[in-house]
Parts: structure tokens; sequence; C-alpha cells
């Protein structure tokens, strides 16, 4: 849970000093940095982290609260201080609520306390051209992967502008109307599925809002820019499949590499960003209540940023104790995803199934082969998908990195049912 306070490095005394923010997400982050108030020491309310509103003066023996006249004026700029506070609280858990792909960084803390500022005559009323300046802000805050998506989209706009025989389009001009005529074009023309279409308008609506933040005015119906996503379709693998595969004797040194791999990404529900990356100098160890020894693997995920103190699994330390404590060689994701389907196969991941399968720039639906519809994904749903219901949902979010429960239901397909729950508590009360 992300948690904002303020502070002052020191407690007493008439000086002048700097007022800090300190924001953090239980071990995600812990971030703090100056913000542009200050205050006299004397006048900040330790307790209530916030300047002082009242202000007294002791009277035989008793404290009587002050009233006068250069009081009132302290107590007015006390309170214009903690406005500007509160107001800032409020931006940091927005800018938090609506990231996606940010690093969660003092870069990232910063630039909501003082915005980067481009020049009005340098900012652009051309969508294509001013993702270079959304790029260029926002590079210290979010991650590479979010950078090249927010790039691929500026060339899909910049090709749509072509196709059209346009030379630009103004950020005015994205409106319904505009979403219906890229849809289509998307869809139709290139080709792509309904859901790249609909994530790469939200895409145009971010960097949309980005504009707005410079001074640029927005179509009233921007907010409408978006199109209807498809209901994700997707496998697991059971822990009957898990187990199979776990004991089946490879032949070939890659399969069984891969096999391993495959295991530990059920096991640690992470993306093949962050589990290829496992090293054993990302192990520490620790001892429980029980006097157990216990190990943990310390990283940061490369998509969310998200610092993790992950519990390893015993099965990954048996994958471990057969390897001399050392994770199977690395391989690059298209490999991954070539050889764990041939993984599958070996091992009788063979009945059909309904699911998608890329041919071109979008998926094409139908009944395959289980092991066809496999990818590096698999490990992480299976995770999340197995262990709900088992293991607390919010420890399952710890792993997984999901920052609300509604958003881990949806990736695993389950439906939130506390309303329809509360809801049935007055039918059969």
């Amino acid at each position: 849970m992300l948690k904002t306070k303020f502070f002052v490095r020191h407690t007493s005394g008439e000086g002048v000093t700097s007022i800090y923010v300190r924001v953090t997400n239980g071990r995600a982050f812990d971030l703090k940095t100056p913000t542009k108030e200050t205050c006299i020491l004397s006048n900040w309310d330790n307790e209530n982290k916030m300047m002082k509103e009242r202000f007294f003066i002791e009277q035989k023996g008793k404290l009587v609260e002050k009233r006068d006249g250069v009081t009132r004026a302290l107590v007015i700029q006390s309170k214009e201080v903690n406005a500007r506070l509160q107001e800032l609280e409020k931006k940091i858990e927005k800018s938090f609520k609506e990231s996606e792909g940010v690093e969660f960084n003092l870069d990232w803390l910063k630039n909501i306390i003082n915005p980067p500022v481009v020049k009005e005559d340098a900012i652009p009323d051309d969508f294509v051209a001013y993702c270079d300046i959304f790029t260029e802000q926002k590079k210290h805050e979010v991650s590479k992967r979010y950078l090249s998506k927010i790039k691929r989209t500026r060339d899909i706009v910049a090709e749509f502008l072509k196709y059209g025989k346009k030379k630009k389009i103004g950020f005015i001009e994205l409106n319904q109307q505009f979403a219906s005529d890229f849809g289509t074009y998307m869809f139709e023309i290139e080709e792509y599925s309904k859901n790249y279409v609909s994530n790469t308008l939200k895409l145009i609506r971010v960097v949309a809002s980005h504009a707005e933040r410079n001074g640029i005015k927005l179509h009233p119906q921007i907010k409408m820019v978006k199109s209807k996503l498809e209901k994700t379709i997707f496998q697991i693998l059971t822990p009957g499949e898990l187990e199979v595969i776990g004991n089946h004797n490879f032949e070939d040194i890659d399969l069984e590499n891969i096999r391993d791999w495959l295991i530990i990404s059920t096991l640690a529900g992470q993306r093949i960003s962050d589990f290829m990356r496992f090293t054993s100098n990302m192990i520490s160890k620790e001892t429980n209540d029980k006097e157990q020894e216990i190990y943990f693997l310390n990283f940061t995920q490369d998509k969310t940023g998200h610092v993790l103190h992950l519990p390893i699994h015993p099965k990954i330390l048996e994958i471990l104790h057969k390897r001399d404590f050392q994770f199977p060689p690395k391989y690059d994701e298209d490999d991954y995803n070539k050889l764990v389907k041939t993984v599958c196969k070996d091992a009788g991941i063979t009945e059909m199934c309904y699911g998608g399968i890329e041919i071109g720039k979008r998926k094409v639906f139908a009944n395959y082969p289980k092991h066809e519809l496999v990818t590096s994904h698999i490990g992480r749903r299976s995770f999340a998908s197995n262990n709900y219901g088992i293991i607390p949902t919010p420890l399952l979010m710890r792993a997984t990195g999901h920052k609300s429960e509604s958003m881990f239901l949806k990736y695993i397909g389950k439906i939130d049912n506390q309303q329809s729950h509360a809801l049935a508590s007055y039918f059969y009360d």
C-alpha cells in the first residue's frame, strides 16, 4: 500500500529547513526527497507531520491559544503550506495509480514535485512529433520497454497518416471519428488484433494527457479514443501436467534446461525478462520462527521496477542443488518459446485446446494441440491460477506485482464476487 508522509530532518530550533516527503510501498520502494516547501523548525508539528495551525503560550500555568495579528498571519501561512503538501500527496497517489510501465524511483518522485518544463515554442501540436517530447521527459520514469511501445505507437500513427495522405494530425483532431478510422486501419488494413488496437488507442490517450499538462488543447472527445477489448483466452499448465513434465526424462540437454526453466517460472510467477536473469548471486538465506533455513531471490522487476524479496520454492531449490546451486543456462525469448513447445510435446501435453496462435500481426483462434499454445508467459499465469484460493491473494499479488486485486483477478480470468456475495447475504439472512 502506498504511503506518503512529510517530515523535517531536525525537530528543534528556530532555523529554516526544507520539508521532505517520504513515499513507501511496502518493500517495493522507499523514496525520500525535499519538497519545494520550507518551514521554521518550531512551527513544524512532528506528531501530525504538518505545519502547526494553532499556537499556544503559557499563562498562569495554563496553555492559552495565541490570537494576536502576527500569530493569525502565521496560521494563514501554515494552512497554505499544508494545503500545498496535501495537494502534492494527491498528485503522488494519482501518478502511482495511473502509471503503467513506470519505474518508481527518485526521478519519478522529483518529476512530480518539479515537472519538467519544455519551452512553449518548442512544444509541437502534432501527435507524431510530440511523442519524442514524451519519451524525452519520461525517459527516467518509465521502462525502456514502455518507451518502445510509445515509439511503436508513433510509427503506426505515422503510417496511418501516410495511408490517408496526411502530413500530420493535431491533438485537437483526436476524437471519436479518429478512433474509428484509426481502428479500422489497424484491424482491416494492417491486420492487427482487436486487443492490440485497443492498447494502441490507450497509449495515444496517455500521450495526449501528457500533452495537455504541457498546455496543448485536446478535443472534448479524447476519452472516447478507445475500442473494445476481446476476452483474453489463455492456457495454463495444471499441477498434474507440471508433475508429468518434471518427471519426464529428456535426452537433449537443451530440452532439460528449458524444462527446468519452465518449472522455475511456474513456481516463481515471474516474466521471462525477470526469471531468465536469475543468478545465484541474487539469493539470500534467512532463518524463520521455526529455526528453518529459507531462501529468497532479491531482484528488481524489469517491467515495473518493483523490488522483490521473493521466497524460493523448495522445488526450485531441488533444481538448484542438482546444478551445484546454479540456475540453468540462459536462452533468449525466441529460442525459449520454440524449445518449450517441444518440451511439452515430448512430455505428452498434446490435448486439443482452444486458443490463439500468432499468424502475421494477429492471433488466429482455433483448436490446437496444447503444446503449440505454450509460451514463456504460461509459467507466470500458471503460478497465479494454480495458487489462487490456496495462497492469500495479497501474497500472490506481492509475487506477481499486480497493483490491485481487480487487476490480478482479470489476469487469471476470475470474477470478483465480493459484492455479489454481499448482496446474497440480504437474500439469505
